[in-house]
């Protein structure tokens, strides 16, 4: 919180009432900004008005008291805050502003603003409606979004930062463990991924950024709750394989492809009745996948 610090005068200034509130040399209530890092330091001592003052202690008689400027710096400070009415004690209060817009502020604090503001902004990924929809399982949906990013602990990840581990996949020991190997080139997730989402369209790809292409042009061929369907699937499966995959590394406990495959069925069928049921002119998630799904 502490590294945010410096962003806080573009997120928040103060209308000056009565001066009494606002700190002189801390607080953003002219259009520079804080008055302290233009001045500096010495910044106190030049205009004559204490580190700890507020604002209404550079008044006197309704006027500002400020001494002639000496410096360039001086000079600026001087120009904004002559272009401000200068508090009286019998004003308003001081009132602080958060930022609404780029250009504006307003008495109330949102949330949505700030975030904008201090995020990272990145362009959107063409996956991003294959894990934000609001029938996603959270779990699940933290775990597909890590995988898709490429940012799950796999071995090849792991060996390049130094750990001395195998790099064998554990699921089907044939080949080196990456994210494109476990989701799903690898035997093993790639039974239960083709298993289940080749029941609601055919020909699902073994490749864990064409299956996400996949889904999202499916609703050129498919209902909208069967991409649903397929959403659902797609996350559960790399949910239960990753999960797989470390119960087999940190507690040597292996689950078979189609134990994996019960898990997954039962996982699906317990979210999908956790759904209201559908208006009756349309058929509800649970009756289309009860429709589609033959178990191996």
């Amino acid at each position: 919180m502490l590294q945010l610090r410096p962003m806080l005068p573009d997120l928040m200034r103060c209308d000056i009432g009565n001066g009494k509130v606002a700190s002189f040399w801390f607080d953003s209530w002219t259009d520079i900004g804080p008055l302290i890092e233009i001045a500096g330091d010495s910044g106190p001592r030049s205009l004559r008005v204490r580190k700890s003052a507020v604002v209404l202690d550079a008044t006197s008689s309704g006027s500002w008291r400020l001494p002639a400027a000496r410096s360039q710096q001086m000079q600026t400070i001087q120009i904004a805050i002559t272009a401000i009415q200068p508090p009286e004690a019998s004003n308003e209060p001081d009132r602080f502003l958060w930022r609404r817009t780029p250009d504006s502020f307003g008495p109330s604090f949102s949330s949505k603003v700030t975030w904008e503001f201090l995020r990272e902004s990145t362009p959107t990924v063409f996956w991003h409606k294959a894990i934000w929809f609001k029938e996603n399982v959270p779990r699940n949906t933290f775990m597909a979004w890590l995988a898709l990013l490429r940012r799950l602990p796999t071995k090849d990840r792991l060996r390049r930062w130094g750990l001395n581990v195998t790099a064998e996949c554990v699921l089907c020991s044939t080949a080196l463990e990456t994210h494109h190997h476990l989701f799903f080139e690898c035997s093993f997730s790639s039974a239960i991924w083709q298993g289940f989402a080749s029941q609601i369209r055919a020909h699902p790809p073994a490749d864990l950024h064409a299956a996400a292409a996949w889904i999202l042009s499916s609703s050129n061929r498919i209902s909208r709750e069967e991409v649903t369907l397929l959403k659902l699937i797609f996350q559960s499966t790399i949910y239960l394989v990753w999960k797989e995959r470390n119960a087999r590394i940190f507690t040597s406990v292996s689950t078979s492809s189609s134990g994996i495959h019960l898990a997954l069925d039962r996982l699906l069928r317990d979210r999908l009745l956790s759904f209201p049921a559908s208006p009756p002119a349309g058929p509800s998630l649970l009756s289309l996948y009860f429709a589609s799904y033959r178990p191996p």
